[in-house]
């Protein structure tokens, strides 16, 4: 299924690539962290193409399911979501890949990240690092992407509120 694309005039406060917004997914994968190569795989594909981004979704453990916050509560919040979103982006300044995390674990989380051995990789630069809107980092045009994926799935397991199963859902998103 190709991706919805609009003008990103026709839509306010949505999240613009190239100038256009995607609505859906154009793949949707499952895997699990025991065997990253089907996500990696998608990675690959996107970086040899320079276009394109996936969204990486955790499958909580059952009974930590958190209910959707309200819509005032997410309005004057200053955290994000108590489950991340990961998303790697093929977007990133100078060739360099572009990683977020969106997360509802509160300010600093490089410095909880480091504190559990899961620090930025030589070479990644920290593009931001807030509590509401998340982790942003860039990683060298070179970076490796399972080690990338690695780093990210570990970083949401310390910055997820509730328990991860380990099963994950790719959103692949290719322009």
């Amino acid at each position: 299924m190709a991706p919805c694309l609009r003008d990103p005039g026709s839509l306010s406060g949505a999240q613009h690539y190239r100038g256009r917004v995607a609505l859906s997914p154009s793949e949707e994968l499952v895997f699990d962290e025991d065997d990253l190569a089907p996500a990696a795989a998608v990675m690959g594909e996107l970086a040899a193409a320079g276009r394109g981004w996936v969204n990486f979704r955790p499958e909580v453990e059952g009974g930590h399911e958190r209910p959707p916050k309200g819509f005032l509560f997410a309005l004057f919040s200053g955290r994000g979501e108590a489950v991340p979103l990961a998303t790697w982006s093929t977007e990133g300044p100078n060739g360099r890949y572009s990683v977020g995390i969106t997360h509802g674990s509160g300010p600093r989380a490089l410095a909880r990240l480091a504190d559990a051995d899961v620090a930025l990789p030589p070479g990644w630069l920290r593009q931001a690092d807030h509590p509401r809107r998340g982790l942003v980092a860039t990683t060298p045009g070179d970076a490796d992407l399972d080690a990338t994926l690695w780093w990210m799935l570990t970083a949401s397991h310390v910055l997820s509120e509730p328990p991860l199963t380990g099963a994950w859902q790719a959103l692949v998103y290719r322009d």
